[in-house]
């Protein structure tokens, strides 16, 4: 048996590689736009640096969606977070005494 030489390429070695997909959300002369690409963190950095030469700017977070996180007052005699209350904006502190009696401290 004879070899015969093929002059076959591997399809693998043709695919091309994978990219990611970017949305990039900003506001031109005050109109949101909504940019779609492909590639890599160089081309996304590109766009970017594009859009911000001509002028286009993040959007911004309006200050009346931004809902401040309350965390629970402490128990001063055991320094444990209060549970909030039935009643809106108080609370009370769920742990017992020896005699299993609720804390006495609310908020």
């Amino acid at each position: 048996m004879a070899e015969t030489n093929t002059y076959v390429t591997s399809i693998t070695d043709k695919r091309p590689t994978p990219s990611a997909r970017f949305t990039i959300t900003c506001a031109v002369e005050g109109y949101p736009v909504q940019v779609e690409c492909e590639g890599n963190a160089d081309k996304l950095r590109a766009i970017i640096a594009r859009l911000t030469a001509i002028g286009a700017v993040p959007p911004q977070v309006a200050q009346a969606e931004m809902k401040p996180v309350k965390t629970p007052p402490l128990c001063p005699a055991h320094g444990t977070p209060m549970k909030p209350s039935r009643k809106p904006g108080s609370y009370f502190c769920p742990r017992r005494d020896d005699m299993g009696e609720y804390c006495p401290h609310k908020a």
